[in-house]
Formats: structure tokens, sequence, C-alpha cells
């Protein structure tokens, strides 16, 4: 004899899938490992489209490649904050793997956008809760429109890993280039070349769900995520039920022994 699930069973079993969806971890999450170097310094932060909420790591010596770990759900946004000595040569340069979906891309790609604070010296380079709170606020300015770069815009490339003045950098393919923001008193065409200030500090980022096909994944008309039209799914599967027992409830007595 086959049995089912009262209505009333089948809405507590779909809670249940409810509530599992909405605790962390149901939405997967990406391996990253990023290879990357900024003349002069960097500090590279996790977070979300408003804020950072995690520092990774810095660097203050552009000759040296560091690589970095991690993983980050699709809604994660990777930010990097950046400064020059304003003194020969300026750039970013970095190469990033998604090892969960096989997909690489690199400091160049349109994905990425950038940022000028115009606040000169004294960048966040650390994970103190007053570095997170400043990197939040410039980001959320940023969002807003209210900042020397009119908000989050694009950059341009220079040369490609081992060109001049740099040379080869290892663990980062030669297909990367180095960027820059053409702001301040740079060069437009290509800013990474001569001394100049950008109206720094700046701050690049990229969301972790960005494809050049879709390079500002958080708007309006984004589609879903998996773990969004699970839920979606789940609150009709809910409702449906939840009809369906207040139909049964209300019917006569002889019609539910039938």
């Amino acid at each position: 004899m086959t049995r089912t699930l009262s209505p009333r069973l089948a809405l507590s079993a779909a809670a249940l899938l409810l509530a599992g969806a909405l605790t962390p971890g149901f939405a997967q999450a990406d391996a990253i490992r990023v290879s990357m170097t900024v003349d002069n310094s960097y500090a590279l932060f996790l977070g979300d489209l408003n804020g950072a909420t995690s520092f990774v790591g810095s660097d203050g010596n552009w000759p040296t490649v560091e690589t970095y770990n991690f993983n980050l759900s699709k809604s994660a946004y990777i930010y990097v904050v950046t400064a020059s000595d304003r003194s020969v040569a300026q750039g970013f340069l970095g190469q990033f793997d998604n090892l969960s979906t096989g997909y690489t891309f690199y400091s160049q790609d349109p994905q990425w956008q950038v940022m000028a604070t115009g606040l000169g010296l004294n960048a966040p380079y650390s994970g103190s809760s007053a570095d997170l709170a400043l990197l939040s606020q410039e980001i959320q300015d940023a969002n807003a429109g209210g900042n020397p770069s009119q908000g989050w815009t694009g950059f341009t490339a220079g040369g490609n890993n081992g060109s001049s003045p740099w040379g080869s950098m290892a663990n980062i393919d030669a297909a990367a280039k180095w960027v820059w923001y053409g702001g301040g008193n740079c060069d437009r065409s290509n800013p990474t070349q001569g001394g100049c200030d950008a109206g720094e500090w700046l701050v690049f980022r990229i969301a972790v769900a960005a494809t050049p096909d879709n390079p500002n994944p958080d708007t309006p008309n984004r589609v879903p995520e998996p773990s969004s039209l699970a839920l979606g799914g789940l609150g009709l599967l809910m409702a449906a039920m939840a009809r369906r027992s207040k139909a049964q409830d209300q019917a006569p007595a002889s019609r539910l022994k039938a």
C-alpha cells in the first residue's frame, strides 16, 4: 500500500527545507585563488556590495607576487585598496582563478570597477575595525556616486605582464595586464606610465558572480541564484500546502471519511 504525507506533514517538511536553505553554507561557495601585486602597495579585502567585512592581506613591495586562497559565496565581492608612490609608474596586476568553475579572470577584465577616494595618504591597510569602517564608508559613498570619481567607473589597461618597467611577474599569466585609473593628473591614454596621482587612494572591486557578459550582477534584473530559486519554489510549495490543508479542515465530515 502506498502512503503519502498529509498536507500538514508535507507543509512541515517544506518548512524544514526552507530553514535549511536560510542557514549559512546552503549557497554554494566558490574556491578562489588570487595571485597579485600592485605598484606601489595594496591591501586585499572581502565583503559584499555595500562594504568590506574581512581583511585578507597587504604588501608594499611590488616586485613580489602574493598568492591567497579562500572560499566565497557568489554574492561576495573582492576589494583591492591601492596606492602608488607617484613616481615612474603605477599599476595593479593580478590573476584570479575560480577553482570551482575553472574560470580565470585578470586585472584588466571588464567586470572590474574602480573608484578614487581623493583622501591621499593613510589608506586602510589592516584588518582593524577602524580600517574596515573607513573602507566600507568609502564603498557606500561610491555606490551613491559621492566621491571624486563620481562613483564606480572604468579603468585603463597598460602593458601585459612582462612589460617595462616591471618585467615578468611570477605566478601570473602573460595575458594579464597592468591597469590603473586615468584620473587626477595621470595620462588618460595610459595611466600606468609616468608618476601621477589619480585621486588616490583607489579601490578596485569585482563581484565573484560577475562575468564579461554580466559585469554587474547586483542589478535589479539579475537572474536569481539557484538558492534564490529554491527559496521561491519552497515558498510556493508551502503556500499551496497551506491552502490545501485549510480546504480539508473546512470540508464536511462525510466527505473527509469518503
